[in-house]
């Protein structure tokens, strides 16, 4: 058997940096910047063919634009790919963009950009732009709404609104040794409240012996009414899973039904420099 186990984190981070130029009368502005790439690759060969593989990077540039003070502008792209024995069980990616005014202040109006696809949950593509805006209530925790024009496609296409609701909780803890973010976001369509998602994502960041190196741990939940119950919808044929039937002496494929739930953890290593 041969295994390989590659797994590659990188966080690069720029400096901040100031520029400063002269008119009639000498003006000051700074902006701040901030890159983050983590690359992950799994393969193992032999008796088990299993591939993992995925990819994540993000942008961020803060500061001041023109007489808007304290905006931030955000760019972040990732997907992961990954096959048991040279059948792919998961294919998705996402790409988001957002533009947030006075982002540290109490009061943030936004907007947003964001386009998603999932195979293994039957997603084909979704596609949203918001509007919305943030109120924090004290040094920890903040909440947001969004208004969202959304572009779905399972089966078939289909064009709503969607309301967002996002409670967040950021604590740093022991002089930043421990970081914590924890938000939730709950997305019922505008016509009907008993058709949404539910995201829920926590963050736990440890600071190690190494000032650059970080232990990163991620908990995410997601929910999605439309496999609720009763709505029960069909995987392809080529997705359905298999039992052993004693009556054939041989695994057999059975019908496969869309979960209404999805549950992951992650365990990483950041490194700044």
């Amino acid at each position: 058997m041969i295994i390989y186990k590659i797994l590659v984190c990188l966080f690069l981070a720029v400096p901040v940096f100031n520029l400063t130029y002269a008119q009639d009368d000498v003006e000051e502005n700074s902006s701040e910047s901030s890159h983050d790439l983590y690359i992950a690759f799994d393969q193992t060969s032999g008796n088990t063919n299993n591939l993992v593989s995925g990819a994540e990077y993000s942008f961020s540039l803060l500061g001041d634009l023109s007489s808007l003070t304290d905006t931030e502008f955000s760019f972040s792209l990732s997907g992961n790919y990954a096959t048991l024995e040279d059948e792919p069980y998961a294919l998705d990616g996402n790409v988001h963009t957002q533009l947030d005014l006075w982002a540290n202040q109490k009061y943030s109006p936004f907007l947003f950009f964001d386009y998603s696809f999932d195979r293994s949950l039957g997603l084909i593509n979704r596609t949203n732009v918001a509007l919305g805006a943030k109120v924090r209530l004290g040094k920890i925790f903040s909440l947001s709404y969004a208004f969202m024009f959304e572009e779905e496609e399972y089966d078939s296409v289909e064009t709503f609104s969607r309301h967002s609701f996002r409670p967040k909780i950021k604590l740093v803890l022991s002089e930043g040794a421990l970081f914590m973010d924890y938000r939730a976001f709950y997305k019922p369509r505008v016509e009907d409240f008993n058709d949404y998602l539910l995201e829920n994502t926590l963050v736990l960041s440890i600071a190690t012996f190494y000032e650059a190196l970080s232990v990163d741990i991620t908990l995410q939940h997601s929910y999605n009414s439309k496999y609720e119950g009763d709505n029960k919808v069909l995987k392809p044929a080529e997705e359905w899973e298999s039992e052993y039937d004693s009556d054939y002496g041989d695994f057999v494929s059975k019908e496969t039904f869309y979960k209404d739930t999805d549950l992951s953890a992650s365990i990483g290593f950041s490194l700044s420099f």
